[in-house]
């Protein structure tokens, strides 16, 4: 187990949706963190490309007390998919890129994961389910984690589900199904299920996880919803209700570009009673995101 007051933390990719959070929730237990941005400057943090940059160049004297918290990728599957050999060039050439400059200094390696490695065929997906990704953003994030299992002594998996920030910019469920309600046809999936998870109540999580000894750790609230929940949620509650509408259909029906996983419902057996109650219920956050999505989209 790290120690607290003398490791630092080093988040690639600190500017991110996740990365930010984790960032200031980091500073709020006054932990040593570093943090670093590619193309957007932002105050406080390190410029790091992963596509060009030394890790050591760009940050001094890593060493076995550290924490490194791999968060950069592309991560919007749809797009991923249209940009196979970009996304691959980020997510896996220069992902493991890293991890072999970072392996010599010992420091521990978490690695941000995803519900997508999965195949959605179990009920409840745990930690030692059986990865069988299904999309291309799946297949990269699984390669990085079968390499680290492979050459890594030193290292942490962390997966997520989706994922809600209150801002503008992050795609997430939420924006996307409430999009998809103000168009024309829109149809749900009445057998499409998920977790939702509130961004800092992620980054609360893994501030605390990435210091313990667990190799695989599935961080989300473990509350599924279906899409036509969460449709009908959104009508209720949103000033912009009264314009959306939608027709039932099943998941098979629905026309990815590439295949996807019906059911995202991802648990854990690692976090304990007490982590699991610290994440809001899936019905809160969605309200916040519908308030504020009510309030500014479009601006």
């Amino acid at each position: 187990m790290y120690n607290k007051t003398k490791s630092r933390v080093i988040i690639i990719g600190g500017s991110g949706l996740i990365g930010s959070s984790l960032n200031r929730e980091l500073k709020k237990k006054n932990v040593n963190v570093i943090s670093t941005y590619n193309q957007k400057e932002t105050k406080g943090m390190v410029q790091f490309d992963m596509l060009k940059d030394d890790i050591n160049k760009s940050i001094q004297d890593i060493n076995k007390n550290d924490i490194v918290v791999i968060m950069s990728a592309y991560s919007n599957p749809g797009w991923i998919f249209q940009n196979q050999k970009k996304a691959y060039e980020l997510n896996v050439i220069a992902t493991k890129k890293l991890i072999e400059s970072l392996t010599p200094h010992g420091c521990k390696i978490c690695f941000m994961s995803s519900v997508e490695v999965f195949d959605g065929s179990e009920d409840a997906i745990i930690e030692f389910s059986n990865p069988n990704p299904l999309n291309y953003y799946g297949k990269t994030k699984f390669l990085i984690e079968k390499y680290l299992k492979e050459n890594c002594e030193n290292f942490q998996i962390l997966r997520t589900g989706w994922n809600v920030g209150i801002d503008i910019k992050s795609r997430c469920v939420v924006t996307l199904t409430y999009e998809t309600l103000l168009k024309p046809n829109a149809k749900m999936a009445t057998d499409n299920t998920f977790t939702v998870t509130h961004v800092d109540d992620l980054a609360k999580n893994l501030s605390r996880f990435i210091f313990e000894k667990d190799e695989f750790v599935h961080i989300c609230s473990q509350e599924t919803i279906s899409r036509t929940q969460l449709a009908d949620l959104i009508i209720k509650i949103s000033k912009n209700g009264k314009k959306m509408n939608y027709l039932k259909t099943t998941f098979s029906e629905i026309p990815y570009s590439e295949k996807r996983s019906r059911k995202n419902n991802m648990v854990s057996e690692v976090m304990k009673l007490d982590d699991i109650s610290s994440f809001r219920s899936p019905e809160i956050t969605i309200k916040e995101k519908i308030n504020f999505l009510d309030n500014n989209y479009g601006k």
